[in-house]
């Protein structure tokens, strides 16, 4: 057993030492099994017709190491869902027996254990100081940066790992939504196909995912969302499409979620979530064995449950996705797309969540995602880096026509609404006629169908069109 350790570890140093002489990508590292797989595939350019070459800049090749490895067993990140409830019921029940077994103790027998508990203290210290390293050494020795932006995070889980859950996520859409998919020659799914091609161009940092192909589906449903699992599916609803008027206000969406997949958040919160998950069990034993009633330790756990969701969960979702807006601000402008849309895209959400939505407008730090006026204060900070960018994509000069004018259009539109509500108005009328003025409120300064250079043709074999 002990030679195998030694073996293992020897792989990954070498391994380690080739990928920092050689450039490797980090996903190679997640899987042995997959490792060659993964180099060649990280080292593919596609060609007009359709094939995969090889590209040179990656000279080293596995099979002239003489490295061998043994499959690593990886536990798929499925069966916590099944064990963490359990886990949580079992430490509550642990904590609660230690505290009946304490009471049912005779007053002389519970001194005796309190004066040995006193004696042997360094003991309790040691057990509690040796938990608390464990957690800090496991939390630290998986810390990495994000590729890009370069923010430090924690990383516990494996790529083949979160393609599991993804495969079983993208599975179960297709099949959810299989008879409202629309066909990949219609309109829709040809503008969300324009978009997609010209961002992959611009940037080939998505051309080197650890997948063959992007695939996009579009979904003929009223919901505003649009997602991209880590297995490069683009799901796209069609209320989403009705809202993002013109291609610009599009490419944001799509540049936001191929950020979501390029800077893998996904394994970066499955990651977090566990490593808390580990702790709120250990701090649930605990509560449960020292709270005196059952009453008070259901409710300080629920407490505590909420507290942890509002202070870790919720910042760290928050902060996911202003990295990704970020991100797909940037992809966006390497494509020439024009993120000035993103302020009046941001703000036309938020009217349109008004009016058409009786919900209440929670707070930011009870929410996963930044307020949609946050937001679109953001895209308009940071309009100098997307200069930047338009330049190293070899992009014209914004266009002398600023979007954000839009913005008086809608913001007016939306008091029209809150006036024609307090005075009693017919509010159906009225919102039907602004949620359209909103909408329309940036026109389409974009054909959907842009004709395309040669080397805009050369690259649409990164997408594959499902009907």
């Amino acid at each position: 057993m002990d030679m195998l350790y030694f073996r293992q570890f020897r792989q990954t140093a070498l391994f380690l030492t080739l990928r920092a002489k050689q450039n490797i990508p980090r996903q190679c590292l997640h899987s042995a099994k997959s490792a060659k797989r993964c180099l060649l595939q990280s080292t593919m350019v596609p060609k007009n017709n359709g094939t995969i070459v090889h590209h040179q800049s990656y000279p080293f090749r596995l099979t002239k190491c003489g490295l061998h490895t043994s499959p690593r067993r990886e536990v798929n990140p499925l069966l916590w869902l099944f064990v963490k409830p359990i886990a949580k019921i079992s430490a509550a029940l642990t904590g609660r027996g230690v505290r009946k077994w304490y009471r049912g103790m005779e007053p002389k027998e519970r001194k005796k254990i309190i004066a040995a508990l006193k004696r042997k203290w360094y003991l309790i210290a040691g057990a509690f100081g040796a938990v608390v390293s464990f957690f800090v050494v496991y939390y630290i020795s998986h810390i990495e940066e994000t590729p890009i932006t370069g923010r430090k995070r924690f990383v516990a889980l494996t790529y083949d790992q979160i393609l599991s859950i993804a495969n079983v996520q993208g599975e179960s859409l297709i099949e959810t939504y299989k008879d409202k998919m629309f066909p990949s020659d219609s309109l829709q799914v040809r503008r969300v196909m324009d978009v997609a091609q010209r961002i992959l161009l611009a940037n080939p940092e998505l051309q080197k995912m650890n997948f063959d192909n992007w695939k996009v589906y579009v979904i003929n449903d009223p919901t505003v969302n649009a997602f991209v699992l880590p297995t490069g599916q683009v799901f796209v609803f069609e209320g989403m499409l009705n809202l993002a008027q013109n291609q610009d206000e599009l490419a944001l969406i799509l540049g936001h979620e191929m950020s979501h997949t390029l800077l893998e958040h996904g394994i970066e919160e499955l990651s977090y979530v566990q490593f808390m998950d580990y702790i709120v069990i250990l701090v649930m034993a605990a509560l449960w064995c020292v709270i005196p009633n059952d009453g008070i330790a259901l409710v300080t756990q629920w407490f505590h449950n909420k507290m942890v969701h509002i202070l870790a969960h919720l910042p760290h979702s928050r902060e996911l996705e202003t990295e990704a807006d970020l991100v797909g601000a940037m992809l966006a402008s390497k494509a020439c797309y024009d993120v000035r849309h993103g302020m009046v895209l941001w703000q036309k959400m938020e009217a349109v969540q008004k009016m058409e939505t009786e919900e209440i407008d929670l707070p930011t730090f009870l929410s996963t995602h930044p307020h949609n006026l946050e937001r679109a204060d953001f895209f308009d900070f940071i309009i100098p880096k997307t200069e930047k960018w338009r330049v190293e994509g070899q992009c014209p000069l914004l266009p002398i026509n600023d979007p954000r004018k839009a913005i008086q259009v809608i913001s007016k539109l939306a008091d029209e609404y809150v006036a024609a509500k307090n005075t009693g108005q017919n509010l159906r009328q009225v919102q039907k006629d602004n949620i359209r003025g909103i909408k329309t409120a940036a026109p389409v300064d974009l054909p959907i169908s842009k004709v395309m250079d040669a080397k805009e043709q050369s690259t649409t074999v990164c997408i594959q069109k499902d009907e």
